[in-house]
């Protein structure tokens, strides 16, 4: 069960990677000039099963993506365009998230589950071990981790009667398709990357959450140039009233802009990639032909959907 909380806190955590929300700017797909497959993959995939697609063929991957297109195709024109394929992601992600929350509400105990609805103390308790942590010894990251928890439980408890249903659960569980959860999101991202504990997160924190040295022994040191491209960006766009690091407003702005459409940039995005002739659609050949964007997109659903053998399944 402790694997449900820790999948839980990672759907946050993934905002805060390489996220560049500002919907003029197209900077989360590229470090410096080039474009970095590696962040699609792992943004939409996660690192699990971008991995398991690494062992895949060339071939393969072309050949299992081609199955799905025509499934994209909401109007059989022969064309996929910017709006179904951003309605497609939509679908992807809504399905995704709710397989994953369907998942783990099943694997509760049943008598734990009464009339549809789990308390705090329950949830608790198969999570973590104690109801009310009674008799436990909990090193200080166990219990920072059950403190987080019970204050994004507190916020998804929509109608606060103490017990979550399986909408607010879900809320609970991917907070970043909320609305009313933007704050516990913002505050949560905050807490992790602010390591002087100030409130705020300044630019070597900003900096210090996307880019580790270890991470790119060939380069002896030097930063790669999307790194500069990110200090700038921390400047110019980032820190609003210029006074070097960002306020909750500003973290807000970066991690959970109001009325930015993510499905509606990564449509963008990938018709932006694959578009060779520039007509504003994308054919069969152009998506096949760069297939290895688009199986690190929300479009093939995590990848998952290209591991199926039967078109009819997609």
């Amino acid at each position: 069960m402790k694997v449900l909380l820790i999948v839980g806190l990672l759907a946050v955590s993934v905002l805060a990677s390489h996220h560049s929300s500002d919907p003029t700017k197209d900077g989360e797909h590229f470090k410096g000039k080039e474009h970095d497959k590696k962040y699609d993959h792992e943004q939409f995939l996660g690192k699990d099963t971008a991995a398991e697609f690494d062992e895949l063929t060339p071939e393969k991957s072309k050949e299992k993506l081609a199955k799905l297109v025509p499934k994209m195709d909401a109007d059989s024109d022969g064309f996929i365009e910017e709006n179904e394929l951003k309605d497609h992601i939509n679908f992807m992600q809504k399905r995704y998230v709710n397989n994953d929350v369907d998942r783990t509400w099943k694997n509760y105990k049943a008598e734990k589950i009464v009339d549809g609805k789990i308390k705090w103390e329950d949830y608790r308790e198969m999570v973590y071990g104690s109801a009310d942590g009674a008799g436990q010894e909990l090193s200080p990251e166990y219990a920072k981790m059950i403190a987080r928890d019970e204050k994004r439980w507190a916020v998804a408890d929509y109608d606060s009667n103490g017990a979550l249903d399986r909408t607010e659960y879900g809320c609970f569980m991917h907070p970043e398709d909320c609305d009313h959860m933007r704050d516990i999101v913002v505050a949560e991202t905050v807490d992790d990357i602010d390591k002087n504990k100030d409130g705020t997160v300044d630019l070597d924190e900003y900096i210090g959450d996307m880019y580790r040295p270890d991470d790119y022994p060939e380069l002896n040191g030097k930063e790669p140039d999307w790194v500069q491209s990110e200090r700038e960006m921390f400047k110019e766009h980032r820190d609003k009233d210029g006074d070097g690091k960002l306020n909750q407003e500003e973290m807000r702005d970066w991690i959970m802009p109001v009325g930015f459409d993510h499905a509606e940039a990564e449509a963008r995005h990938l018709v932006g990639i694959a578009d060779d002739n520039k007509d504003g659609k994308l054919t069969l050949d152009e998506i096949v032909a760069h297939y290895d964007t688009f199986v690190g997109s929300q479009a093939t659903d995590y990848g998952e959907q290209l591991q199926k053998h039967d078109p009819a399944e997609l």
